[in-house]
């Protein structure tokens, strides 16, 4: 009897120990669990920027993530031409003017100062500079004598960048700024060829896009150009007015990390109005000044 009695006791008591051994070791898991998980999130936000850089390092052959990029700076070889010419032109000491094949190189940059930051919205706004001149481009004077000719383009502005679609899809962008575009003839004493003389100083408002298609991308875009001044040709005339337009279209292809090489055209109008009176030494009812071009080239996009 007395050994049923005391067995009850120290098993109960065996049982304590071992439920308190148990609850022991829970509280001691949860907090290990507690205590791995920040270093577990911290390995997956860690691994994130270092698989981001392997994918473009491994030049894939896929159109580099435009529209992401802390800057992007680009050369190119354009072959230009120009023609002028007149509408209802009534006086007989005007001439047309065309010029083909020219070469004229350029160079170009875009930059985000603040592309790395977490801001929504200046992140994606950036100033954007091209610069063209024409080299060995000669004019044919009074004679068939030459005539040295200059040609040479700026624009200046800001950009602003929108990915609709993530960054793997399209980009668009919106551009504002200032041109200038120069064509110069050295003057020769006889109007009817100075007159092809013209300096654009133009406000200019654009939208463009780029579209990935595979393993390259296309892009296209349009601008409205408001002409502040314009040159030599304008002052021929009673009061004259003008405006401008102008497209273009490219296609970019990989070849490297963050380098394409690029192929494109673009095209320029501007259109005249004269309000000609019978006595003035100009007659004609407007004036049409095309500038066009195509153009090989490679860019460099930096992040």
């Amino acid at each position: 009897m007395q050994r049923r009695t005391l067995a009850c006791p120290v098993s109960a008591a065996v049982s304590r120990r071992r439920a308190r051994r148990r609850s022991s070791a829970a509280l001691l898991g949860a907090a290990l669990a507690v205590l791995a998980a920040p270093s577990a999130e911290s390995a997956e936000s860690a691994a994130a920027p270092r698989d981001d850089r392997a994918s473009r390092e491994e030049g894939d052959g896929r159109p580099p993530p435009v529209g992401t990029e802390l800057f992007s700076a680009g050369v190119d070889l354009e072959i230009a031409g120009r023609t002028l010419s007149y509408t209802d032109l009534l006086s007989e000491n005007l001439r047309t003017y065309e010029v083909l094949g020219v070469p004229m190189p350029s160079v170009r940059g875009e930059l985000y100062p603040l592309a790395r930051s977490a801001l929504p919205v200046l992140r994606d706004l950036g100033v954007a500079l091209s610069y063209a001149r024409a080299v060995g481009l000669d004019s044919e004077g009074a004679g068939g004598a030459s005539v040295s000719t200059s040609w040479s383009r700026l624009h200046a502005g800001l950009r602003g960048r929108f990915r609709p679609a993530g960054q793997a899809g399209p980009v668009l962008f919106a551009t504002g700024g200032l041109c200038w575009i120069d064509f110069d003839v050295q003057p020769t004493g006889d109007p009817s060829r100075d007159a092809a003389s013209v300096s654009y100083v133009t406000l200019r408002l654009g939208v463009d896009g780029r579209l990935p298609v595979g393993p390259v991308a296309l892009e296209a875009g349009a601008g409205y150009q408001a002409p502040l001044s314009m040159g030599a040709l304008a002052s021929h005339f009673r009061e004259p007015s003008a405006g401008g337009v102008d497209l273009r279209l490219a296609v970019a292809v990989p070849f490297a990390p963050g380098l394409e090489a690029r192929a494109g055209a673009s095209y320029t109008r501007f259109f005249y109005d004269f309000d000609s009176e019978p006595e003035d030494a100009f007659i004609a009812g407007g004036a049409l000044d095309q500038l066009f071009g195509v153009h090989l080239g490679v860019a460099y996009h930096g992040y």
